[in-house]
């Protein structure tokens, strides 16, 4: 990539990087307008909220201290009883002695009702017959005996089932909030029994001009049309109204406006709503809520009544806004132009240390070189490499003195057609080649001993190390590293020699053969089959070094394993003890067959004497044989049976072959006297 490439997408990078920051930022002075103002909204609706219930509750309250008047109460028996008669006479509510009741309930109220109007702000006071037909309103004197209840789901609710009630509902000269308490008389005939109904209600403006000082926000009711004109008497309905709604009470003259200019909700419906209203160089934050009647709150079916708008002026707060997005885009601007300075100049300073660096790593990677090939070349072991398709690419000194090639015959050649052995030499032909292809495949390091060829078709053994070389992530290649064993391998198989034979016959030592039994044993234990063991002492051998000196003794004991190894199979395992005692291991022999080559071994020892200076020196074995059990634990219990028929074959006059008798009872336990035979209880037999 050039210089100028690298600046131009590093400068795009800053750039886009900067752009992102200051996206974000942006974003996020815009989300936390948004969260302030639906945190205002919720705060808003909410106390609206409560107020409203906390006033219907008042309303109730009054409605419930009206009703306990005992006046009241005897006057609504006077009403019913009056209205009865009136209906029985003439088929309607009203009669003289109706109206006089009326009258005089209305003056009974008049002080009262003057007072709850100036005090408590009662806009509506109603008492209505049990029925639910309307005997007095207070504020509007002149309509009465209308039923409402087909209409009115509060009212409908109190006549069926005499509980109190409070909640907003319309009636025919009044809508807001209303408080419901039925008037009970108790008299001894009949006892308690409910004579009317008290319905009292507030006046909305004042609660929306009380929050409006307490919140500094504009609060406007909007009553559904068809609600108004369904339940409401004309010369009571809200004067501000359109074709969809009524402003039922406002605290600020802007709803009106705005309703005239159609910039409020046509409906209730899809309610809530939280907008922004632009008007006359000012900015409203506009509030619209669903407002819940007593019938919408009890049916979740029911449309609402109407409106609850609030809103407030957020001129000032548009402003601020304004202000921090401007913030944001001047700053991060600013930032990205100091960034980008910073970025130039680095670059400039980088370029500079990089073409230093550029030249100090050549120099030095030249002189890596060349040491790597004066490394290569001096190097002791075998170094090689190979390209992905076998093909030799380099080889040291090293590694042509070993095979005996010249450079020039090995270049580009196949590492397998110049390692390939003949398929008669004993050593495999293709191990080396298979061990660098695998490598080549799947890219794992591998290490081994293998045998290699030289050019003259001999081999040699090697400890070879195979190691993949990677370019840009892919295998092109693999360097052997290989060094000739051959001495280390015979200095392994001396030891070897040493640790598991007996220096002096050859034969394996009692260690290596105990080995080898208790692997005979686990093998039989697992798999069956048979095996057995002789346990062999040369007779009256100390007369033997006695006489003719030890040195004759080891010539006899070498003479002996020389027969054993002529008479036995090539799998069998011959082992020495101590001293003239041997033992032989024979695996896949049953007992029968151990004692025929027990008796061939005993017979061709005896009948071919050690030659020592020309002196034949006769000598003869004893032979005790057992066989190897499955239920034989360790290599001790199947040795000590074979022991114990040695010292049978001794105790018979030796020069015999004795196979082990369970049933045998020994009076005097081994060892034997050399020179007098042990004697036994009962004398051992099968001796031949």
């Amino acid at each position: 990539m050039s210089y100028r490439l690298s600046i131009f997408l590093s400068s795009l990078a800053l750039a886009a990087a900067f752009a992102a920051t200051g996206f974000n930022l942006y974003g996020q002075v815009d989300e936390y307008f948004e969260t302030e103002l639906a945190n205002h909204s919720v705060r808003f609706q909410n106390v609206f909220t409560t107020l409203n219930e906390a006033l219907a509750q008042r309303a109730q309250a009054l409605a419930y201290s009206i009703a306990a008047n005992t006046e009241i109460q005897r006057l609504l028996v006077e009403a019913s009883e009056a209205v009865h008669i009136a209906r029985e006479r003439n088929g309607n509510n009203n009669n003289a002695r109706a109206k006089h009741v009326r009258q005089a309930l209305r003056k009974q109220m008049e002080r009262q009702w003057n007072e709850l109007r100036a005090r408590h702000e009662m806009r509506h006071l109603q008492f209505l017959l049990p029925d639910g037909t309307s005997f007095l309103r207070m504020d509007a004197p002149a309509y009465f005996g209308d039923v409402s209840t087909a209409v009115r789901p509060m009212l409908a609710g109190i006549v069926q089932d005499r509980k109190p009630r409070s909640g907003f509902e319309i009636e025919h000269t009044y809508a807001g909030i209303l408080g419901m308490a039925v008037v009970s008389h108790h008299t001894p005939d009949v006892g308690e029994h409910v004579v009317g109904i008290v319905e009292v209600g507030f006046g909305m403006s004042e609660l929306l001009n009380r929050l409006d000082k307490r919140l500094n926000t504009g609060m406007a009711l909007l009553l559904d049309n068809r609600r108004v004109s369904d339940a409401m008497l004309k010369d009571y309905r809200p004067t501000m109204e359109t074709h969809q709604s009524f402003i039922l009470a406002a605290s600020r003259p802007e709803a009106g406006d705005w309703l005239k200019e159609g910039l409020l909700p046509a409906t209730s419906e899809n309610l809530p709503q939280n907008r922004l209203l632009a008007w006359k160089g000012h900015h409203f934050q506009l509030i619209a809520s669903a407002l819940n009647d007593y019938q919408s709150q009890t049916d979740p079916q029911a449309s609402p009544l109407g409106t609850v708008l609030i809103w407030r002026d957020i001129t000032d707060r548009i402003k601020r806004l304004e202000k921090d997005r401007s913030a944001v885009v001047v700053n991060t601007l600013a930032a990205w132009i100091f960034a980008q300075f910073f970025l130039l100049v680095l670059l400039y300073l980088l370029r500079r240390e990089w073409a230093r660096q550029l030249k100090q790593n050549t120099t030095a990677f030249e002189n890596l070189l060349q040491h790597n090939a004066m490394l290569l070349n001096t190097a002791a072991n075998g170094i090689c490499g190979v390209d992905r398709n076998g093909r030799i690419t380099f080889i040291n000194r090293a590694a042509l003195a070993m095979h005996g090639f010249r450079l020039e015959e090995v270049m580009g050649r196949n590492l397998h057609e110049l390692l390939h052995f003949d398929d008669s030499i004993d050593h495999p032909s293709s191990e080396m080649s298979h061990l660098y292809m695998q490598t080549l495949e799947d890219g794992k390091p591998r290490e081994s001993e293998e045998w290699l060829a030289r050019r003259d078709g001999s081999c040699f053994p090697a400890q070879v190390a195979v190691t993949p070389i990677f370019d840009q992530g892919q295998k092109n290649g693999a360097v052997i590293v290989f060094h000739d064993i051959t001495e280390q391998r015979n200095r392994q198989e001396a030891l070897l020699r040493l640790a598991t034979t007996d220096s002096l016959t050859g034969a394996s030592n009692r260690r290596h053969f105990l080995d080898q039994l208790e692997t005979e044993l686990s093998r039989q234990r697992r798999h069956g089959g048979r095996a057995s063991i002789l346990m062999t002492d040369l007779d009256f051998f100390k007369h033997i070094n006695d006489e003719y000196g030890h040195a004759t003794g080891d010539i006899v004991l070498s003479h002996f394993v020389h027969i054993v190894r002529q008479t036995v199979r090539r799998s069998d395992i011959i082992g020495r003890l101590g001293g003239e005692e041997f033992a032989i291991l024979l695996p896949g022999d049953g007992t029968e067959g151990a004692r025929e080559l027990a008796e061939r071994l005993r017979r061709a020892f005896e009948s071919n004497p050690a030659k020592v200076d020309n002196i034949d020196i006769t000598c003869t074995v004893s032979i005790g044989i057992s066989d190897l059990r499955t239920d034989d634990m360790t290599a001790d219990a199947p040795m000590r049976r074979a022991d114990e028929a040695l010292y049978a074959a001794k105790a018979a006059g030796r020069n015999r072959t004795v196979l082990y008798d369970p049933a045998w009872q020994w009076a005097q336990p081994r060892p034997w006297d050399e020179t007098t035979p042990a004697l036994c209880a009962t004398p051992p037999g099968g001796g031949i």
